[in-house]
This record gives C-alpha cells, structure tokens and sequence, in this order.
C-alpha cells in the first residue's frame, strides 16, 4: 500500500506525525522526505500519485489561504481515480473546501491528531484489504481463464 500526503509547506511537523503514524501501515510519499535533488518536481509529484493506491489531503487555514499546489495535487489524484481522504483542522470551514466538499473528510486537531490518525490508519488497512481481495479475485479469474483454454485446447487435438 503506498500513501501520497498532500500538504502545505507551512505544515511540517503535522505532516511528520501524520507520516509517523502511517508508515507502519503503507509506505509514504510526501515532498519534504521523498525528493531527489535535481528531479523535476511536478514530474515527481505526479509520479508518487500515480503510484499511490490512497492520497491523504492536509487541509489548514494555510493550505486554503495560500497553497495552489495542493489543488493541483488533488485534481491530479481526482483525475486518476485516487481515493483521496481530507484530514481538515478545526479553522478550516467547509465552504472553503471546494470540491473535497463532496468526499467524506476527516477533522484532525494539530494538538491532539492521534484519535483522527486511528480512524485514518483503520480506513488504510480496510483499504489494503479491498485491494488485496480485488487482486486476487481478478487473478482467480486468471487461472480459471487459462484452465479453460488448456481444456479447450486439449480437446481439440483428440
């Protein structure tokens, strides 16, 4: 399971707690501990959405007032069929969410995030779930398609 955080610079230490608590769970993709030095940043972005199974959207007062990058990050994600979970800080009021309005979110106080993190950690494990359940249904599916082909494919040689 890979998780893409979406955040705003301003946001640090939230983000590294948020990070902490994921990553014994899902492997973690954000800016500040996943860049290369010399990588073009949009194309590295994109890249760990793409790659990304869930994204985590760290909405604050600050990521509203001022950072379009998040915007972009979350409309790359909506676009590529991500499931995109919003952490939101109490300051932040609804209407100021845009589009993330319409996707169940998750309030987190930056005091005390650890009762938002378990709810967010139970939804990356139920999610894992989901994928490992579709995975290995499509490769049942699989096997009894080749099965098929080998029975098929033997009976027309007798």
């Amino acid at each position: 399971m890979k998780v893409f955080l979406s955040y705003s610079l301003k946001e640090d230490p939230l983000v590294n707690e948020i990070a902490n608590a994921i990553s014994p769970h899902a492997e973690v993709f954000y800016w500040e501990q996943s860049q290369t030095p010399g990588e073009p940043v949009w194309d590295s972005i994109y890249r760990w959405i793409d790659n990304s199974d869930l994204v985590l959207a760290i909405i604050t007062d600050n990521t509203v007032s001022r950072a379009m990058s998040v915007g972009q990050e979350i409309g790359h994600a909506k676009a590529r069929g991500k499931l995109i979970i919003p952490l939101v800080t109490s300051e932040v009021k609804i209407s100021d969410l845009g589009f993330l309005s319409e996707i169940t979110y998750q309030r987190i106080d930056p005091i005390n995030p650890e009762p938002a993190l378990a709810k967010v950690v139970h939804r990356i494990q139920e999610h894992k779930q989901q994928m490992l359940i579709k995975n290995l249904s499509i490769t049942v599916g699989i096997v009894i398609l080749v099965f098929g082909l080998i029975v098929v494919a033997t009976q027309d040689t007798e």
